[in-house]
């Protein structure tokens, strides 16, 4: 009899026990900023210099938003149980992330005055366990003298010879510009051997590895585990000489881990929207996320086409308010374009975040890649890269083909800092419109690939010559060139004339240093236009065009190779 009294106490103990640990993490959103220790005149408590410095380049103004989350209605939800943890904050949501295991802190924190909303993100089967429950990992970095070493104009790719190409960033890199300067952040699931990859050395080597958080778990190493990451960085700055580089492979990275390999639940985006706001008040210049939203765990959570309007995920939202405070957003599309979802997710929905759809390295759309347009009906994807059979890096240090768009997107954001390197006086949004303007597709867009292939010499015109807001009736003629690269002796395009006249053709080649001079008649209308330019015995060069009649005149700078 007391056995079974006994064994009736143990399992009434477990039951009471087990309802009373309910492991949870919440969302919950404050009232104000009210009393707040910080201020807008004194930005450099919340903001790095090279932030403040990009805002005022920019007249990027510095509003309440920055202002940090107070501290005292932490302090009062952390005092709520003595087992709360903090995981995030953001700022521009005025909202933190916390871990419980009370089953009534929900009950709890509707009480409080200060609360202005909560959401609970994810409930989860098993306790979460902490390697430090104050901090989150970081990296150590040796800041001694470093010598950096300088690539050559002419790069042998080597595996990724063929998706360089494609959207004709090689050119880029003939000028010299390798995104030395610009500063990126990969938020991913994990960076599985990137401080040990031979691929990286490099980066490290130089000290361009800037930092890594882990917003998932804290204190948790993400160099150990998932290989997502590192693919998906390789794609960017991995470098080993005649056999692999990266898109830019100068460029300077933070790390951030946001995404949580172990389940699908909103609390990602929540990690997502902490890992932007990390990035904004670094003055990061590109984030690349190769991450997307759309089904989670909870059914009830999962979003239909109709949220696609960039206005419901906070992922999206977030987006939008970085880039408006002067950040570029590459995110993948998704790979959902021959399942049952068919479009793309969030934060790829955002107004103005670059979405990128994949292609082979041919030009020929993926079939998985996801479409456009969103649910408000914006054209998308913005750009498209190569993202089908793309060449990575294993954290095995192996070249491996690999699919989704999740590669296309950091093959995209490496051409964008090589872009933004050549012409940093430009605004984030300028870079954005001639990356979209730039694309195969920019003509006709359509739900596939969106504006197409960007061409990133086509990029550098609209950005040097400032024909992104041209206006036609400025002009007695409009040239529209059909290809910057001209992989013949012809080079072609048409000459929109508003009467009969003759036009004028000065093309100088940079290496060679021959000159051509022409004066071709036109009509009014659409014209035509075939140049046969001299041989060339150089692998390439650069030529100038100039197009002119009277004070109207126009300037190109396009390729030639055999």
């Amino acid at each position: 009899m007391i056995k079974k009294i006994s064994f009736y106490a143990f399992l009434f103990f477990l039951t009471t026990y087990l309802s009373a640990q309910s492991p949870a993490k919440y969302w919950i959103q404050f009232t104000d900023k009210n009393n707040s220790e910080y201020s807008i005149e004194n930005p450099d408590r919340y903001l790095s210099e090279r932030a403040i410095e990009k805002r005022k380049m920019f007249n990027i103004p510095i509003t309440e938003t920055d202002l940090p989350v107070n501290q005292l209605y932490i302090n009062n939800i952390l005092n709520l149980d003595t087992g709360i943890v903090l995981f995030t904050k953001s700022k521009w949501f005025n909202a933190i992330t916390v871990y419980t295991e009370d089953s009534l802190f929900s009950e709890k924190i509707q009480k409080l005055p200060f609360v202005k909303d909560w959401e609970r993100t994810i409930s989860m089967k098993e306790t979460e366990h902490f390697v430090h429950k104050d901090s989150i990992y970081i990296y150590k970095i040796d800041r001694g003298e470093v010598e950096k070493k300088s690539l050559p104009r002419e790069l042998n790719y080597g595996e990724t010879n063929r998706q360089i190409r494609l959207n004709n960033v090689h050119w880029l890199h003939r000028m010299g510009f390798y995104g030395e300067n610009i500063v990126l952040m990969v938020m991913d699931a994990g960076f599985h051997n990137v401080d040990t990859l031979k691929y990286f050395q490099n980066l490290r080597d130089e000290q361009r590895l800037l930092g890594v958080r882990n917003f998932v778990q804290l204190g948790v190493n993400p160099f150990k585990k998932m290989s997502h990451g590192t693919m998906v960085l390789s794609c960017i700055v991995g470098y080993m000489p005649d056999k692999y580089v990266g898109t830019a492979p100068k460029v300077s990275v933070y790390l951030a881990k946001t995404e949580d390999e172990r389940s699908e639940n909103k609390i990602e985006e929540d990690n997502w929207v902490a890992g932007i706001e990390w990035a904004d008040s670094l003055g990061v210049d590109i984030v690349n996320s190769s991450l997307g939203y759309t089904k989670f765990d909870d059914s009830t959570a999962t979003r239909k086409y109709e949220d696609l309007t960039g206005r419901v995920s906070r992922a999206s939202i977030a987006a939008d308010i970085a880039i408006e405070k002067g950040l570029i957003i590459c995110n993948s599309a998704g790979n959902e374009g021959n399942k049952k979802w068919y479009y793309i997710g969030s934060p790829a929905d955002a107004h103005n975040v670059i979405s990128v759809g994949a292609t082979n390295n041919k030009g020929k759309i993926a079939p998985f890649s996801s479409h456009g347009p969103t649910a408000d009906g914006r054209v998308k994807p913005d750009a498209c890269a190569t993202g089908w059979n793309t060449e990575v890096v294993h954290p095995r240090g192996r070249v491996i083909p690999s699919n989704g768009t999740s590669f296309a997107s950091p093959m995209l954001a490496g051409m964008v800092a090589c872009l933004r390197e050549a012409f940093p006086e430009k605004s984030n949004f300028e870079i954005i419109q001639a990356v979209r303007l730039s694309g195969s597709k920019a003509e006709y867009p359509d739900r596939d690939m969106g504006y197409g292939i960007t061409d990133f010499l086509k990029a550098y015109n609209y950005l040097k010559y400032n024909y992104i807001d041209l206006n036609e009736a400025n002009h007695q003629f409009i040239p529209r060139i059909k290809n910057f690269v001209v992989n013949e002796q012809t080079l072609e395009l048409k000459i929109n004339s508003n009467f009969k006249q003759t036009i004028y053709f000065q093309i100088e080649f940079q290496k060679s240093k021959k000159v051509l001079k022409k004066k071709i008649p036109v009509k009014m209308g659409i014209n035509d236009i075939k140049i046969k330019l001299p041989k060339t015995k150089l692998a390439y060069d650069f030529i100038n065009l100039k197009i002119f009649r009277d004070d109207d005149k126009f300037e190109f700078l396009l390729g030639i190779e055999k």
